[in-house]
């Protein structure tokens, strides 16, 4: 009889593509159920991960015993870590636990994720078919930014755009471990110019405060148009990470873009709200959504909501 290396009961999963309604754009999610009583270790969780090769793979636990069905604790992780919070894992995680459930009641469905940034309150429109999302967030612009020098070192093409980016670019967080290099450049154009597949940026570049050490990618982009009385931005991105290349659709980074946005906009009490396109360049066309509200002082973000679609592009079973 031939042995079994089966340590657990197999696995179901699917898959989503994020941030779009149309099925191979967007970016990929995959999404492993975790049995009741059969609770993964971190190091197969990560092999999991490493196995599903995308940008990210979610873990989702199972509903409480008592409670609402639709509150979940959900793990994310890349192919090489565990993070606290993730845009696209969230809104596609929100959609999966949502597309069924429409009830006569209402069309707009609550769901509520535990995640390692803690509580995400969350809403899915059924008419829309529109997943909303409360980000956590400690926004924190480091003191430090990154030279622009060392942005163009890895990107050449971005000369052209040295006076737009200065001298240096910031250093955003949306939450703790989750850090961004946001830089502006010239044109929409220049985006397409952007190298894949070299060094991300010196790391000797990226001086975090002290304690916030974390997750570093670089999201490049462009303001396509601004609509001062309406308080709203559209913006052309692109995103890299030295461990994944490039990024089709980020909502940590959307996020972190947007509040860092808001504040030096400053109005107090005032909403702003963004529409990011990502992933044109790679064929997996994005539209992220995100809504700042700052505080009645205007210094400081007092919400944060991510909004986008998502599609399921398969499902089966998976032994591990």
């Amino acid at each position: 009889m031939a042995s079994s290396n089966l340590e657990h009961d197999p696995l179901d999963f699917v898959t989503l593509d994020v941030f779009t309604n149309e099925r191979f754009k967007g970016n990929p999610l995959a999404i492993v159920e975790l049995p009741r009583g059969n609770e993964l270790g971190q190091e197969t969780k990560q092999r999991i991960a490493r196995e599903c090769n995308l940008s990210e793979t979610v873990f989702l636990h199972p509903p409480p015993l008592e409670g609402e069905a639709h509150d979940r604790t959900c793990d994310i992780f890349t192919t090489t870590q565990e993070l606290p919070f993730a845009g696209h894992p969230t809104i596609g995680t929100i959609v999966y636990l949502c597309r069924e459930g429409n009830t006569a009641e209402s069309t707009i469905q609550s769901v509520t994720l535990q995640t390692k940034a803690g509580p995400i309150r969350a809403r899915f429109d059924h008419n829309l078919k529109i997943a909303e999302a409360d980000v956590p967030h400690n926004v924190r612009i480091h003191h430090t930014p990154v030279p622009a020098g060392s942005i163009i070192d890895t990107q050449p093409s971005l000369s052209r755009s040295a006076t737009r980016l200065g001298q240096s670019c910031p250093l955003v967080s949306i939450v703790k471990g989750m850090t961004f290099v946001l830089i502006n450049v010239l044109e929409a154009g220049d985006l397409a110019q952007l190298a894949v597949g070299g060094p991300c940026i010196d790391p000797k570049a990226v001086q975090w405060d002290d304690g916030w050490a974390s997750f570093t990618a670089l999201y490049f982009y462009h303001i396509v148009l601004e609509d001062e009385a309406a308080r709203r931005i559209h913006l052309r991105s692109r995103m890299f990470e030295h461990m994944t290349g490039e990024d089709p659709a980020t909502g940590s980074a959307a996020s972190a873009l947007a509040a860092y946005l808001a504040l030096q906009r400053g109005t107090a009490g005032t909403t702003y709200t963004f529409s990011i396109e990502q992933g044109v360049e790679m064929d997996r066309h994005s539209v992220i959504g995100v809504a700042v509200t700052l505080d009645g002082s205007g210094k400081s973000v007092r919400s944060v909501s991510l909004s986008g679609s998502a599609v399921v592009v398969s499902q089966g079973t998976m032994f591990v």
